[in-house]
């Protein structure tokens, strides 16, 4: 990102631009190869702090005051050109290319990263489970963008505060002032990690810290004296803990918090030992060679380009993940965008400072973005007549069988469109999703709701992580039609029925132990009839029963509960309603192959089997002999890449009926369950 060289930074370092060439370098390969998050951002933001409120910082303890307007058209006059043609090119291409499933949740990341609040609409989007696979569009990286705006006019505030109240402010005083701010940001990022990782990861009051530390820096660098040795070794150590951050820390589950000090540290340990005459064999001689100073004057502008050319590329080619060639192909085209836009956009917007001509910059600003607004307006506007058309469309039986046309699952016939469309799909699930039935990733309280009579003596209860939550529209459509039953659901979001838990985020299995020990208990002192829950797990390429599973089986059992436990359903790993968008519904790349399921369960129980554990398995009617289509009769089957829609679900109810219904005639405790209930009723019949 933009650091920016003021007119007080007392002298322009070639090793600074080498830094700041080396943290681009890092993001751009993590993102492209790696697939994860290298800290190459934080270097950014020591680097931004060094520079803008080191300079404002000097200013304090000189006596000027700080003018926050000039300030803040300054910082716009260098980020804003090349961010917002950046949006702009993105803008007018995407419906050209991007999936119409991401359209809507990509015009709100447009307006988001146009507005510099990207940071907090990924925020909040995080802490959304079913949000967690749309997070990844083609301008999330603008968070950090927005992270540092918010930082730096936060700091610069506090400093203009500083000088207001008192008139005559020490160079003791502002750092000392600017310790004090580091000191609290840093705890409460420690203490916001802890709490919400996810959350903090995008919080701006949680790396405030990494820009003070970086003014920190500045002001401290005049009265440090180094010796060669510790300028040699401290610049190197910074340099090789710079380049190891992201291969020995998960920066994206760990940061920011007390983690973040690794990279931190390195760039601040750079920038100490870099300052004086070059040593023969400092870091800094390395830093400062021409070709990173080279990547370094356009690393702000490969920044932008980098994750879009990669998200395109992804996207049109259908890849999750790009290979060593088509990798270079990315970063070579990202640096060619990279340096157009830094020599025909950037540099000319900032060729003449013109501090005195603030208002300039400012409706320059304004208009830039009304036009992106426009654009994002007439866009939202089609994509709502879209979504109208979608949710008019009526899923009759006739026109969407659903699974009951798995044997002759396709394309639909005479040009009828699927349903649910691109548009809807992915509203496309269960009730419990809504009207707060459903517990999120961190939080560990029971939630429940209940659908049905309120008075039915017997109760099915639904439990379980998000696989056993779409089980829920068609146990609706099937128990509707019975007075005497009631459906009362214990979802949480990545949290399965097991005392074993499957997440690799530790703040993700305390809560899921907490909520299952209170599940239990609480399951276990109102009794219902039966149970229905997930009955397995693909753990390392095979499909098995969990121990932890039949730990809490066993549990209700004693209990004199009934545990219905059905076969999960098969996760396909890419995201099924865009590749059908983008290749078709008949295209073998979005079908699973049938082979590459695992086998039918023929492990063993570890726990004593019971006339009360109910085991289904509806896989037949999610996969044909040869292959799991992602469409089957005219209805799409996913919203995402595991998860079943409510459409298709609805669809499922004469099937679950059949093997369903013997069980649930065992524990009915008051009227005879019916059997002579006409199919038809289980037909789609949802809008």
């Amino acid at each position: 990102m933009q650091s920016g060289q003021t007119a007080t930074t007392r002298k322009r370092r070639g090793d600074i631009q080498g830094l700041r060439a080396v943290g681009a370098l890092l993001v751009a390969i993590y993102h492209i190869w790696v697939g994860r998050v290298s800290g190459g951002v934080d270097v950014f933001f020591i680097v931004s702090g060094y520079l803008l409120i080191g300079s404002l910082g000097r200013q304090a303890a000189s006596g000027a005051p700080i003018n926050l307007f000039h300030f803040a058209t300054r910082l716009a006059r260098r980020l804003l050109p090349a961010s917002l043609f950046v949006i702009a090119v993105i803008v007018a291409s995407a419906p050209f290319w991007l999936p119409k499933t991401r359209w809507l949740g990509t015009t709100y990341q447009f307006a988001a990263s146009t507005a510099y609040v990207e940071n907090w609409y990924l925020a909040f989007a995080s802490i959304d489970y079913l949000a967690r696979s749309q997070i990844g569009s083609v301008v999330q990286h603008y968070w950090a963008m927005s992270a540092q705006v918010q930082a730096l006019l936060i700091l610069a505030a506090c400093l203009a505060a500083l000088t207001l109240v008192r008139r005559r402010v020490s160079p003791i005083t502002v750092l000392s002032f600017l310790v004090g701010i580091s000191a609290l940001s840093l705890a409460y990022s420690i203490y916001a990690t802890q709490r919400n990782q996810a959350f903090a990861y995008f919080d701006s009051f949680a790396r405030i810290w990494e820009f003070a530390l970086g003014g920190i820096v500045a002001l401290v660098l005049p009265r440090l004296s180094l010796t060669a040795t510790q300028r040699v070794v401290g610049g190197w150590l910074g340099f090789a803990l710079i380049l190891s951050c992201g291969i020995l820390l998960e920066v994206s589950t760990v940061f920011p918090g007390y983690a973040a000090l690794w990279p931190t540290l390195a760039a601040a340990a750079i920038l100490l030992c870099g300052e004086g005459p070059p040593l023969r064999y400092g870091v800094e001689r390395l830093l400062a060679a021409p070709p990173l100073v080279w990547f370094g004057n356009i690393s702000y502008s490969l920044y932008l380009w980098h994750w879009p050319v990669l998200v395109i590329y992804l996207t049109l080619w259908g890849e999750s993940s790009a290979g060593i060639a088509a990798g270079f192909g990315v970063l070579a085209v990202s640096i060619v965008l990279a340096y157009l836009t830094t020599q025909l956009v950037e540099r000319p917007m900032t060729a003449h400072k013109g501090d005195d001509r603030p208002w300039r910059t400012v409706f320059g600003t304004a208009g830039a973005v009304a036009a992106i607004a426009a654009c994002l307006f007439v866009w939202k506007l089609q994509i709502e007549r879209d979504i109208t058309a979608e949710q008019q469309r009526i899923a009759d039986a006739g026109r969407y069988p659903g699974a009951a046309a798995i044997d002759n699952a396709g394309a639909a016939p005479d040009g009828i469109p699927i349903h649910p469309g691109p548009f809807t799909v992915k509203w496309d699930n269960a009730e419990v999703y809504r009207g707060g039935c459903h517990q999120t990733l961190y939080d560990d309280a029971l939630l429940s709701c209940s659908f049905g009579p309120k008075d039915a003596p017997n109760v099915l209860a639904l439990v379980g992580g998000s696989h056993s939550a779409h089980w829920l529209p068609v146990l609706q459509s099937l128990l509707q039609r019975y007075e005497d039953w009631r459906i009362v659901t214990f979802t949480k979001s990545s949290c399965v029925l097991s005392t074993e838990q499957m997440s690799k985020v530790t703040e993700y299995q305390e809560s899921c132990q907490v909520w299952n020990e209170r599940l239990i208990a609480r399951l276990t002192a109102e009794k219902p009839a039966l149970v229905f829950t997930t009955s397995t797990r693909v753990i390392g390429g095979r499909e098995e029963i969990p121990f932890g599973y039949q730990q809490q089986w066993q549990k209700l059992l004693d209990a004199g509960i009934g545990v219905v436990a059905i076969r999960d359903t098969p996760w396909f790993g890419f995201d099924v309603p865009e590749c059908v968008e983008v290749h078709g519904p008949l295209s073998p790349r979005c079908a699973k192959d049938r082979a590459a399921l695992p086998k039918e369960i023929t492990a063993p129980l570890a726990i004593p089997r019971s006339d009360n554990l109910h085991f289904l398995d509806l896989t037949d009617r999610f996969c044909t002999d040869t292959e799991c289509p992602p469409v089957i009769g005219n209805v799409m089957v996913y919203y995402d890449s595991s998860h079943v829609t409510a459409t298709y679900m609805r669809t499922l109810s004469d099937d679950l009926r059949k093997r369903l219904l013997p069980i649930l005639r065992r524990y009915t405790y008051t009227a005879q369950l019916e059997d002579n209930q006409g199919s038809a009723e289980a037909g789609a019949g949802s809008q």
